[in-house]
């Protein structure tokens, strides 16, 4: 694991000190605040109202007990895991440069190991507005092919990025295939 972060560190250097051609920050720099609201809510009720949870769960089956707990337990789990990528994945800037591409700290890649890329189409938001496109690159060579898709990191193009985007990958060689 570590040296797979040390090997992206490494590989983000390098991109970084060729000429930059594109910088695109994400579309959302919060991290998430009525999520993190939610959370504290669920961690402060049950301390409130510690003595009558522990009432209601010793009225129960010892089979029934282990069931709620562990229900607890894994809800609060997603539910922080959740938090952690949301926090993770927001606030990050992709960078393309001569070279290849980043964002921080956790996905670079060299554009002679992209093979093609594809639009992703237009998303809603909650609010029901339409996102703007987003992208994701192939690697497919290897073993194990990879997809970097750039929209779990709320990184949006507008359609003059989008074309420059286009123009970078073309003049490269990395082909455009069609959404499905």
């Amino acid at each position: 694991m570590f040296t797979k972060n040390m090997g992206n560190q490494l590989k983000i250097e390098e991109i970084r000190l060729s000429p930059e051609l594109l910088r695109i920050n994400s579309r959302y720099t919060g991290g998430g605040g009525l999520a993190k609201i939610l959370l504290i809510l669920i961690v402060v009720l049950p301390l409130v109202f510690y003595k009558d949870l522990v009432h209601i769960i010793k009225g129960k089956t010892p089979d029934e007990q282990l069931v709620l707990v562990s229900m607890a337990v894994l809800f609060l789990a997603a539910f922080i895991f959740t938090l952690y990528k949301m926090n993770q994945n927001s606030g990050k800037t992709f960078i393309v440069t001569e070279k290849g591409f980043f964002i921080e700290p956790g996905m670079a890649e060299f554009w002679k190991d992209i093979d093609e890329y594809k639009w992703n189409v237009s998303s809603e938001n909650v609010s029901g507005q339409l996102e703007g496109n987003s992208i994701t690159f192939f690697n497919n060579k290897g073993a194990w092919p990879k997809a970097f898709d750039l929209m779990q990191y709320n990184i949006f193009f507008t359609p003059d990025q989008m074309q420059q985007t286009d123009n970078i990958c073309n003049r490269l060689g990395i082909k455009k295939t069609e959404s499905l």
